[in-house]
């Protein structure tokens, strides 16, 4: 109610749902990091110590750190636009985008579209961090990261870059549009 009253008072409010992404991204590519390398490669490549910091660890970082940028400015952009056009007060919209990404990346799980593996491996080259995919390669990540993790990144990379595309109501054409660039690059 308070972030409705200011936004009617004209201050631009960006509700913590949208704000504090970061932290959510930070901790799941952890995470992934740690389930893509075996213990002695997570030792030498993500195991800081008090007089030792990898190498890979510190770009690591820095790669976590322009993927929080990213996603925040294709948020950001999302939510301005959508406000924009509809009037709707950005709290509002955040919750709408939000949703919108949690109801598409579960449609897409269920879809078709993760069984063509070309399909598959093309996404996966864009979502995964450059550096795991240069450092081990997406046929070892796939075969080590567990299938529904890689699903989730799958899923959710499609939904996010989709709704923050097309916003909350496309029209029925456009995840075709959205896609095409994908079907191009399989058949390439």
């Amino acid at each position: 109610e308070a972030r409705l009253r200011l936004e009617r008072a004209g201050s631009i409010v960006f509700k913590d749902a949208s704000a504090n992404k970061g932290g959510v991204t930070s901790s799941s590519l952890e995470v992934l990091a740690a389930l893509s390398f075996n213990d002695e490669e997570f030792a030498q490549h993500m195991q800081v110590t008090e007089d030792h910091i990898p190498a890979f660890y510190q770009d690591y970082v820095k790669e976590v750190q322009t993927i929080i940028e990213r996603n925040a400015q294709l948020e950001f952009d999302a939510l301005w636009r959508e406000h924009q056009r509809t009037r709707t007060p950005r709290s509002i919209l955040s919750d709408d985008l939000s949703l919108a990404i949690v109801k598409l990346n579960e449609n897409l799980q269920h879809t078709s579209l993760w069984d063509n593996v070309a399909l598959r491996k093309v996404v996966l080259e864009e979502a995964f961090p450059n550096l795991l995919l240069k450092t081990l390669g997406l046929d070892t990540l796939m075969k080590r990261v567990p299938e529904n993790y890689v699903r989730a990144i799958f899923g959710s990379y499609l939904a996010s870059r989709f709704v923050y595309k097309y916003g909350t109501e496309p029209s029925q054409f456009a995840f075709f549009e959205f896609m095409s660039p994908y079907f191009s690059k399989v058949q390439q």
